[in-house]
């Protein structure tokens, strides 16, 4: 019985070991064009965090783009600034006639996140879009 019990709760530490955390950040948008930028509030409570940041569109059945550039601007804790543009290559729909789905991309891989507090990620299209209703940013610890 002792046996048993010791290969249940090594298994369960086994496990817990194994995953990775993922916070999402999003916020909703009524309009995603150059004139309307979405701003997404992501707080990290850990200095020198690892992790991997993706970047998620919510989108309706008014959604047909298969790629768009957005241009990203980060502001951290201590002030920095940066600036880029990214083009997102957009996945196909997974379901025939989907008038929702999350679309996730790779953004960023190995990103170290210095400083616990607030970081600020301004996502703005290079052009008008439609069909999409939010926009976020999911980060994963390694």
């Amino acid at each position: 019985m002792r046996r048993s019990a010791f290969v249940g709760i090594l298994s369960l530490l086994l496990a817990g070991g194994c995953t990775t955390q993922e916070q999402a950040y999003v916020t909703d948008v009524t309009a995603f064009d150059p004139d309307h930028t979405a701003i997404v509030r992501m707080e990290n409570h850990r200095a020198n965090n690892y992790g991997e940041l993706k970047i998620f569109l919510r989108t309706d059945d008014r959604f047909t783009e298969d790629s768009l550039t957005v241009r990203v601007v980060t502001f951290t804790p201590d002030s920095l600034r940066t600036e880029e543009l990214h083009r997102l290559i957009l996945p196909r729909p997974k379901r025939i006639n989907a008038l929702k789905q999350i679309l996730e991309i790779p953004y960023r891989r190995s990103v170290r996140l210095q400083h616990e507090g607030t970081y600020y990620f301004s996502l703005t299209p290079t052009r008008s879009v439609a069909g999409i209703e939010a926009v976020g940013i999911r980060f994963s610890t390694e």
